[in-house]
């Protein structure tokens, strides 16, 4: 059985609608060991015969058969099988990749063969040594001559066998000592039991083989047959130590190494588009994260504050809009307070008490709203002590004549850096002394009737807002006293007109809300009162910030977005510019599939870099900003940064998917072709 066998195979390029016939019927055999030239003017079809010989092309039809396999029913990965495992290229121009050094270069085909990297470092050396180039392994091309980048591609032919030695016009780049140099080479090769095929338009050349093919319009017009007595060799010898490939897990590490080492490559290649390509990277995971750091941070302040103010808490007021005119709501008695605390879900209940006054200080005087404060009203209010104390369990017993200062009322009564402990305020209800008192700032309220003289209290403490956080407030500012002076002194009164449920939140706001309006509707008779749901119009304020935050991460997103397209033209441009390189990398071995990761990795390898740069600049800015100001923490945990390198290498998969497919549908003749 020939190791090579044609049955009338023909070969046709579409050029717009004229077919256009490179071969036509073209039919021959190949005996394994024989060396034969193939040769013809340009145009007559040779190179086309050589691509399909090569697998490199598919006949039009016809069957192109190895060992009695037929190839032209083969698709592209298995095509590269077969040239990964029984061809060897010599090109006229060498092909030889600029980026790799003579060692490298002749190695590269073991890498689609799953070699390790030491047993195909040590059989390129032998080959080179070998081939007389032991001195220049670790030469790039340039540096090399044309002679020495032949052998360079001799070596690589020979890397995983070669049983089948194609060689295109291998003498057409160089000098004629070189020439007939490269010519005892082959013939070498041949004699060590190597398949030759060598295509040429020069007799002379064509005169060193052993048989003679001749082609002219794509048919072959003279065959001087298989020399008589050829005897196909029982093993093809080796140069060097036998190559073992690897299997699929194997073959995949390595080309997955292989592909990681190009890409850094290729990306030091191009430095500056490189660095122009990660910049847009860096901008977009750089904007994100930190607006996403931002706007989280500005949601957990706000929410946090808000949250001690109005989640967990039903206010209830006296009066109701919707009461028919003439109609009195009532205001809310202790035993109400009562039923209410005994409601499911209901964890207390905290009574309002305040109104308006007048008070002053030496010969200032402003108005104010006393407060009638408890041991949890600097929490509920979101207060700090900035100077004094709170009242304590003897000042609530004895009823103690004694303030606690709010920012605005200590600016109104005493001046700037003046302390205000200890000092003696007096304070009567507006109206006191020159007519009827003001009702109280509550929904609906009537004041007990006020004192008819000043009290005098005495100031133990100043209360300010938390941090750049909400409290409960009044643009009169407020005075704080104790709730049992409160009421001793200001408002004797045993009802109420606002207080507020406290939430145990084992049962749904809602539901307790439900509760108190038809408790206290039982009660009074009418809803002459109002409620509020806080907890629930916490959450829907919740789900307006997470709305907001979600915006402004899509804006930011717009920057990562930008930097991706951005990678993927790059991309493109690069397979654009390295076509030659894939052509190269099929016609040894390469597969659909990893020449599809190589430009895959590098386009991940370029976007994590830029993810990287990004992912630093925002931990800078997050520094910077909470050495700046002290009003809002920014934080960016470990797993907001790993996230966003996450997402960059989702980038560089996303938009890399379309380079790396454009790259591995390339065709390898198209691509050998390109300059």
């Amino acid at each position: 059985m020939p190791l090579i066998e044609l049955q009338d195979v023909a070969r046709h390029y579409q050029l717009g609608e004229i077919d256009v016939p490179a071969l036509d019927g073209v039919s021959l055999a190949i005996e394994a060991g024989e060396f034969v030239a193939i040769m013809g003017q340009s145009g007559s079809g040779k190179s086309t015969l050589m691509n399909v010989l090569g697998c490199l092309d598919n006949p039009t039809h016809g069957h192109f058969l190895i060992d009695g396999r037929d190839a032209s029913t083969l698709g592209p990965d298995q095509l590269a099988a077969l040239r990964r495992e029984r061809f060897g290229f010599i090109f006229q121009r060498y092909h030889l990749l600029p980026h790799l050094d003579a060692r490298a270069n002749a190695a590269l085909p073991a890498v689609y063969a799953g070699v390790a990297a030491g047993a195909r470092g040590e059989r390129a050396r032998a080959l080179l040594e070998r081939l007389g180039l032991g001195e220049r392994l670790h030469h790039r091309p340039s540096e090399l001559s044309g002679g020495q980048q032949q052998r360079v591609s001799i070596a690589r032919a020979l890397m995983n066998g070669g049983q089948i030695i194609l060689a295109d016009e291998p003498t057409g780049a160089l000098d004629s000592a070189s020439g007939a140099e490269m010519l005892g080479l082959l013939r070498e090769l041949n004699d060590r039991g190597h398949t030759v095929i060598l295509v040429t338009h020069d007799a002379a050349v064509a005169a060193h083989a052993r048989r003679i093919i001749e082609l002219r319009d794509g048919k072959v017009v003279a065959d001087s047959g298989t020399p008589a007595g050829h005897r196909p060799p029982e093993s093809l010898p080796s140069d060097a130590p036998p190559v073992r490939q690897g299997g699929a897990l194997r073959r995949l590490q390595v080309q997955w190494r292989e592909a990681l080492a190009t890409a850094v490559l290729a990306l030091r290649g191009n430095r500056l588009r490189t660095a122009l390509s990660m910049l847009g990277i860096s901008i977009g995971i750089a904007s994100v994260v930190s607006i996403v750091a931002l706007t989280s941070a500005a949601r957990s302040s706000i929410e946090g504050d808000l949250s001690s103010l109005i989640s967990g808490r039903i206010p209830v007021w006296r009066g109701n809009p919707s009461l028919p005119p003439g109609a009195v709501p009532q205001p809310f008695r202790p035993h109400e307070i009562d039923a209410l605390r005994a409601l499911p879900g209901v964890k207390g209940v905290t009574l309002n008490r305040q109104m308006q006054l007048t008070a002053r200080h030496q010969s200032r005087d402003a108005a104010l709203e006393a407060v009638g404060g408890d041991a949890n009203t600097l929490k509920a209010r979101k207060l700090k002590l900035a100077q004094g104390r709170w009242f304590n369990a003897m000042d609530y017993e004895s009823r103690a004549q004694v303030i606690v200062l709010d920012e605005k009322s200590r600016d109104a009564l005493f001046k700037k850096n003046e302390s205000p402990l200890g000092r003696r305020v007096f304070v009567n209800p507006m109206g006191a002394g020159g007519g009827p008192a003001e009702p109280a700032a509550v929904p609906g309220g009537l004041p007990a009737p006020p004192p008819t003289a000043a009290l005098p209290f005495t100031v133990i403490g100043v209360a300010l807002p938390e941090g750049g956080a909400f409290s409960f407030g009044s643009w009169m500012g407020q005075l704080y006293l104790p709730n049992t002076t409160f009421a001793r002194k200001l408002d004797a009164r045993t009802d109420v007109d606002n207080f507020d449920v406290l939430l145990d939140l084992t049962v749904p706001p809602q539901q307790v809300r439900e509760q108190i309006i038809h408790r206290l509707k039982a009660l009074h008779g009418a809803e002459d009162f109002g409620t509020w749901n806080g907890e629930e119009e916490f959450r829907k304020f919740q789900s307006v910030t997470g709305a907001m935050a979600a915006v402004f991460a899509g804006v930011g997103a717009i920057a990562l977005l930008v930097g991706g397209v951005g990678v993927m033209n790059i991309m493109l441009v690069s397979v654009s510019e390295r076509t030659r390189e894939i052509g190269i990398r099929m016609a040894i071995g390469a597969r659909q599939g990893d020449v599809r990761l190589q430009f895959l990795i590098e386009a991940v390898v370029l976007c994590c870099l830029g993810g990287l740069v990004g992912v630093m600049l925002s931990w800078l800015a997050a520094q910077v900003a909470n050495a700046a100001q002290s009003f809002l923490h920014v934080d960016i945990s470990w797993a907001a940064l790993g996230v966003a390198f996450a997402v960059s290498s989702g980038v560089g998969l996303l938009f890399g998917t379309l380079p790396a497919r454009r790259a591995a549908a390339l065709s390898p003749v198209d691509a050998l072709a390109r300059e």
